[in-house]
C-alpha cells in the first residue's frame, strides 16, 4: 500500500504500472523476511512474521521523511479505465465519453469489477500453483519438514518461493487497498488487523 502511495504521489505512476510493481517489491521484501526466520516452524513463525509487521508499522510511524509519519499518504492517485479513461466530471472522463450522466458510482463499480477480478485471478493461480511440482513440495513441507528433506526436496527454496508468492498477493491487495482508500497511515495497520486476519484464516 505504501509502495503505492508514494510511488504514484512522487512518480505519477498510474495504477496498472504499480499494480505489478507493488506486487514484486512485496515478493522480494517476503523473501527477506524469510531469510531470517527459515528455522522456525508452527507458532514461532506467525510469532515473528507478526513482529515484522509490527516493526515495520513503527518504522512507517518514525521514518517521517518519507512516510509522513502519522499523517499518511493523502491524495493517492484514483485507478483509471485500463489507463485510457479517467473517473471524473471532465468531457474525457469515463461518463462523458461514454454519453452517461455524471455520476462517482461509476468508480466504485469499476473497483468492485477490478476486486473480482483480481480474486479470480488469485483463486485460479492458487489452483494451477496447488497442482505443481512446487505445490505438491508447499503441502509436504507443511505436514512434514524432515521427510520432505529426506526426499530431497530443497526446503530453503520452497519456504522462500511460499514467502514470495504470499507476498506478492498481499502486495497486489495492499496497491488495491490504497487506491480504494486514496489515503494510507500506519494507522490502517495495527496489530489488531493482522491479529484478524490471521483469526479469519
Amino acid at each position: 500500500a505504501y509502495s503505492y502511495a508514494l510511488l504514484s504521489s512522487h512518480f505519477g505512476l498510474s495504477f496498472w504500472v504499480l499494480l505489478p510493481l507493488a506486487g514484486i517489491l512485496a515478493a522480494f521484501w517476503g523473501v527477506i523476511l524469510g531469510f531470517p526466520v527459515l528455522r522456525l516452524r508452527g507458532d514461532y513463525l506467525a510469532i515473528v512474521t507478526l513482529a515484522f509487521g509490527e516493526i515495520i508499522r513503527l518504522v512507517l510511524i518514525n521514518w517521517t521523511a518519507v512516510t509522513k509519519g502519522t499523517f499518511g499518504v493523502s491524495g493517492i492517485a484514483k485507478a483509471t479505465l485500463f489507463g485510457v479513461y479517467e473517473f471524473n466530471a471532465s468531457k474525457d472522463g469515463f461518463a462523458a465519453v461514454f454519453g452517461l450522466p455524471p455520476s462517482s458510482a461509476y468508480y466504485k463499480i469499476f473497483l468492485y469489477y477490478l476486486i473480482l477480478a483480481l480474486v479470480l485471478l488469485t483463486g485460479y493461480v492458487t489452483l494451477k500453483l496447488r497442482r505443481l511440482p512446487i505445490g505438491r513440495a508447499w503441502e509436504a513441507l507443511r505436514e512434514d519438514e524432515i521427510a520432505c528433506r529426506s526426499l530431497g526436496i530443497n526446503t530453503t527454496t520452497t519456504k522462500l518461493t511460499a514467502f514470495a508468492i504470499g507476498a506478492m498477493f498481499g502486495g497486489f491487495a495492499g496497491a488495491f487497498f490504497a487506491v480504494r482508500q486514496g489515503f494510507v497511515s500506519p494507522e490502517s495497520f495495527v496489530f489488531l488487523e493482522s491479529a484478524v486476519i490471521l483469526a479469519i484464516v
